[in-house]
């Protein structure tokens, strides 16, 4: 049975290779991808108030929000309990 998982002899992106998902071709994307944010923005408010769903509209609210004020910091809670210490015994 072979191995599972791990570094495999000739896996991954040949040493030298140029990484598809560079930074100049990111920023690019991005460059290309705000010309379009006035319309997306209209579709957003368009489908938030007139969307067939409920689901929909709040969907759509929820980005507008997100892109008006960011997205809410997740603020995570961790209760501690304090437990008496567990005690085991072994018979025969």
């Amino acid at each position: 049975m072979g191995a599972h998982g791990g570094f495999r002899k000739g896996a991954g992106r040949p040493v030298g290779s140029t990484n598809k998902s560079s930074p100049e071709l990111s920023q690019r994307l991005s460059e290309l991808a705000k010309t379009y944010t006035e319309e997306a923005l209209q579709t957003l408010v368009d489908v938030a108030r007139n969307g067939r769903t409920d689901a929909a509209r709040v969907s759509a609210a929820n980005a507008l929000l997100d892109r008006a004020y960011g997205k809410p910091a997740v603020k995570e809670e961790i209760k501690t309990v304090d437990l008496p210490p567990v005690v085991i015994q072994l018979t025969q």
